[in-house]
């Protein structure tokens, strides 16, 4: 299993912001997924690249092939509460995203959080958890 660490700002293990789309498959290899300017890695390292080539997102969902650190902690292992808890010591998230609940949004760290849907109880499975983690270039949601 590979552990990536999130780096804002940065990039997402060995994947930096900016890479050319060239520099990303001398460290991945060709894509497993292509679609428009998306490509796909170790099925769920997704990476969009902008106008120019370039890395301007990658999102991470949540796989049996890595994880993804922050702060040390795996964002997908941990509930849902807990990831906007420790994402949210470094920045606030948009409480305006009318998503807010499946998505959050930390405009400062260019950091994202989504799952699918809301538990409707605290024993529901459903919802606990983020099934995707992304990392934006700055100035992306704005």
């Amino acid at each position: 299993m590979h552990h990536y660490t999130i780096e804002p700002h940065n990039g997402i293990g060995p994947i930096r912001l900016g890479m050319s789309r060239s520099d990303v498959e001398s460290i991945f290899g060709k894509p497993q997924f292509e679609q428009g300017e998306r490509v796909g890695y170790l099925d769920g390292f997704m990476i969009d690249f902008d106008e120019a080539g370039r890395v301007e997102f990658i999102e991470l969902a949540n796989s049996l092939r890595f994880t993804a650190t922050y702060r040390g902690k795996d964002l997908h292992a941990l509930p849902a509460d807990e990831v906007v808890e420790l994402v949210g010591q470094d920045d606030s998230f948009d409480q305006d995203d009318p998503e807010v609940g499946y998505s959050y949004i930390f405009k400062g760290l260019q950091l994202s959080l989504w799952r699918p849907t809301l538990p409707q109880s605290p024993a529901d499975a459903d919802g606990q958890h983020f099934q995707a983690v992304g990392l934006a270039s700055d100035g992306y949601f704005e």
